[in-house]
């Protein structure tokens, strides 16, 4: 076929209009120009060289701003008032209300009671999550999770098979036998006394119902409960020290073990944390929730794998839930603020630059005075500690030297490996921090397979700390732990 085409629009004249086109496979496609004009008007580009004459109209181009949405908890009154976040799941003896721009929630002291909500919005890809935290306490068995993660449905109706085995109907679920093994949240438990947890998927029966391998269920019982946390960015107040919580993302119902940094006490005033989602990484960091002179918000934890997709819908998930002992006494948990930082993921990628010397230098201009004091600079390179090759009995425990960074610290991570040829007690492989040499608390913790290298790393918060590995069912034969810690 020729290139170009005739047409005569047939209007009783015979007038014909030539139209430039390009034969592509059998195919005219019309050539276009660049017309730059504001409306009404016609202003075509014309240049010679790929980059138009600055004296050209040209479109205006506006960066978009990024969306932040926050719920501070404005409304005064019983119950969770706002509307950014649907009608709570409550249990036996909890309460909530809304006063001085916060959200008190009472957990009260029955075995696995609940509250649970959700935002009525959904964030996608790269974001910014904070949340305002004061405890009145911190003992066992009382826990809150504030999490980013997708429903999977709701107000579902359960049927207790036995103590470890619920079955709950899903309609229209696309999960097969290939994702038996991974794990959902089951939580907002209704009717009979079921166990609020992260349990995994036993079987599925297609687009009907999954059923999920449970513990400390009663023998039967229906209800209905939320399913929830496929995926998931979680930080899980936990346990009574006041300076942990724990961290750890999950992807399709993967996740690593949690990271238990010390963080600012959820005591009074309290802590704000904040979880980074770049699409590449997740990141866990807190600032005290008091006025500061600078920004302090410290990294403490991170996540490179098992991290939600950035095409999954993410809500803000509130979630306490009380254990399966009854807690010695009721606990508050405040929530001053809640926010979401939604921006765009753009990396930039230098392809080249142009040789630099002192003929073609880089130009740099100084506004204003400048002035430094540079003084003595110190090479550091990673230390590293060969801790023990020594093979330990059956559940008996290595514990490390203690490693002292100093008064003034140049480190800012601390890394360990572990290998062994048997499996380790349960979080057996630990990196633990002591600001006193004396009290120590973990840090960092992993359940160890036999023959698989586990490598932890972790934020140095404290002055001292050590390594410690926990053996398992089986004595060793082969062993081997280092450590060490260096600057980012």
């Amino acid at each position: 076929m020729a290139d170009n085409a005739r047409v005569n629009p047939n209007t009783g004249a015979n007038a014909t209009y030539d139209f430039r086109m390009d034969d592509v496979g059998g195919v005219l496609v019309p050539y276009s120009k660049i017309d730059v004009g504001e409306d009404g008007a016609s202003a075509p580009w014309v240049g010679t060289t790929t980059v138009p004459f600055n004296a050209v109209a040209a479109p205006p181009v506006r960066l978009v701003g990024q969306d932040v949405w926050t719920c501070s908890f404005a409304s005064v009154g019983a119950g969770l008032l706002t509307s950014d976040f649907i009608t709570p799941i409550t249990g036996t003896g909890v309460s909530a209300s809304q006063a001085a721009g916060a959200l008190a929630i009472v957990t009260g002291t029955s075995t696995n009671a609940e509250f649970l909500t959700r935002t009525t919005l959904s964030w996608r890809g790269s974001l910014r999550m904070r949340a305002s935290i004061v405890a009145s306490q911190r003992i066992a068995n009382q826990n809150l999770a504030i999490m980013l993660a997708d429903l999977v449905g709701q107000g579902l109706t359960y049927t207790i098979n036995s103590a470890t085995s619920v079955t709950v109907t899903v309609p229209g679920h696309t999960y097969t036998a290939q994702n038996v093994g991974q794990f959902i949240n089951l939580a907002g438990i209704t009717g009979a006394a079921g166990v609020p947890g992260r349990y995994a998927i036993a079987s599925v029966v297609a687009s009907t119902s999954i059923t999920f391998t449970v513990a400390g269920w009663p023998a039967s019982g229906t209800g209905t409960l939320t399913l929830f946390g496929w995926n998931f960015v979680r930080n899980l107040v936990t346990g009574a020290t006041a300076t942990n919580i724990n961290f750890t993302t999950q992807r399709r119902g993967w996740a690593d073990a949690d990271t238990v940094p010390t963080t600012i006490t959820t005591a009074s005033p309290g802590v704000i944390v904040q979880n980074d989602l770049t699409g590449r990484d997740a990141f866990f960091s807190n600032s005290l929730r008091a006025s500061v002179t600078a920004g302090n918000f410290a990294s403490l934890a991170s996540r490179y794998e098992n991290l939600p997709d950035d095409d999954v819908p993410l809500y803000v998930w509130i979630w306490s839930f009380n254990g399966t002992v009854a807690p010695a006494s009721t606990t508050t948990w405040t929530i001053g603020f809640i926010s979401v930082e939604k921006f765009a993921n753009t990396p930039v990628y230098l392809q080249g630059v142009r040789a630099q010397g002192t003929q073609n230098a880089l130009p740099v201009s100084q506004q204003g005075t400048v002035t430094a004091t540079i003084g003595s600079i110190t090479t550091l390179s990673p230390a590293i500690n060969a801790d023990t090759a020594t093979n330990l009995a059956v559940g008996a425990t290595f514990t490390g030297t203690s490693r002292d960074q100093g008064a003034t610290a140049v480190n800012q991570r601390v890394a360990a490996t572990f290998v062994a040829d048997q499996a380790s007690a349960a979080d057996g492989a630990r990196i633990e921090f002591s600001t006193d040499n004396t009290n120590w608390r973990r840090a960092a913790q992993a359940t160890l397979v036999a023959n698989v290298p586990v490598q932890l790393s972790v934020f140095l918060a404290t002055r001292y700390w050590r390594v410690v590995l926990v053996n398992g069912g089986v004595a060793q034969t082969q062993v081997l732990v280092t450590s060490g810690m260096y600057r980012i």
